[in-house]
């Protein structure tokens, strides 16, 4: 292959490896307009691997936001007994804690999840946005912590401020 022909592919070879990396060890959205609630849907989201990380989900029609911690191992039933007491520390700061659930996504992959209340999501949102170093959620069935980087999470944490904020007040 000639000089020429490499240089010019390396753009392009760069641009698909960057895409692959995407969302992995860094704070991403997504936001999409949903046709049943008639509001936006927001996806946070922050993979450790392909099989675990943290999404954090916001739908402007309905009040609060959903954080759904997946540990990368198989869900099995006596999973379904535990209700888990998710906590949640940002730059070492112990923020909130709120009992969740468990269940399973993807190719029975075990999950605890949280609908925070309107005050939590508030608190949590904006803690959030003002990551310098560490975002931590113990998700409660796992047996150690997901310790996930700020890279990210200002710009991402405004998206999720902005959905909090077309929720219907008082809801």
């Amino acid at each position: 292959m000639n000089i020429k022909r490499m240089l010019f592919l390396l753009p392009f070879l760069f641009a698909t490896y960057s895409n692959a990396i995407a969302g992995f060890d860094r704070w991403t959205a997504e936001v999409e307009e949903n046709p049943f609630s008639k509001g936006l849907s927001v996806t946070v989201s922050n993979m450790s691997t392909i099989r675990s990380g943290i999404l954090i989900m916001c739908d402007s029609s309905k009040p609060g936001v959903l954080v759904r911690a997946v540990p990368g191992f198989a869900y099995t039933d006596v999973l379904s007994l535990v209700s888990p007491n998710m906590q949640f520390a940002i730059d070492g700061d112990l923020l909130l804690s709120q009992t969740g659930e468990t269940g399973s996504v993807g190719d029975n992959l075990a999950v605890a999840q949280v609908q925070l209340t309107t005050a939590n999501s508030r608190r949590f949102v904006d803690a959030f946005m003002k990551a310098g170093r560490q975002i931590a959620v113990q998700d409660g069935i796992s047996d150690r912590p997901h310790l996930m980087n700020a890279r990210g999470s200002t710009k991402t944490g405004k998206i999720l401020d902005a959905c909090l904020r077309m929720q219907a007040p008082g809801s």
